[in-house]
């Protein structure tokens, strides 16, 4: 009995012991996932055009046109990818469009057929 008792103390005092290493080696696995990148660095980004519409919304052409990245007034940010081969030039995801042809820019909202009127931004 006292053998049996004994095994068993030693048995739990290592299943502790491990438990313990254990809790102390996932900080260090949760440090090495890398930090998201701010959001400064997304107008970091090589911008080919920008559009300021109506309502404080504003488009972005990054990526050598290949993307419009949309941020709204909210705070969202989307991109849209460019529709090859269109004509006019559109980019398009998630419900939103934005159209730029000579002299005229759009966003505009698929299912609420509600547009934006945006400018090239002077900057």
């Amino acid at each position: 009995m006292t053998r049996l008792l004994l095994c068993l103390v030693l048995g739990l005092s290592l299943l502790a012991t491990s438990c313990r290493d254990q809790a102390d080696e996932a900080p260090a696995a949760a440090d090495a996932v890398p930090e998201p990148e701010p959001a400064a660095a997304v107008d970091d980004e090589a911008v080919e055009a920008r559009y300021r519409c109506d309502g404080g919304n504003r488009v972005d052409l990054v990526h050598g046109g290949s993307s419009a990245r949309v941020s709204m007034s909210d705070g969202r940010v989307v991109s849209l990818g460019v529709i090859t081969g269109s004509t006019p030039r559109t980019w398009s995801d998630v419900g939103l469009r934005f159209v730029v042809d000579d002299g005229y820019a759009a966003l505009s909202q698929d299912d609420t057929g509600r547009t934006l009127r945006c400018e090239p931004a002077g900057e």
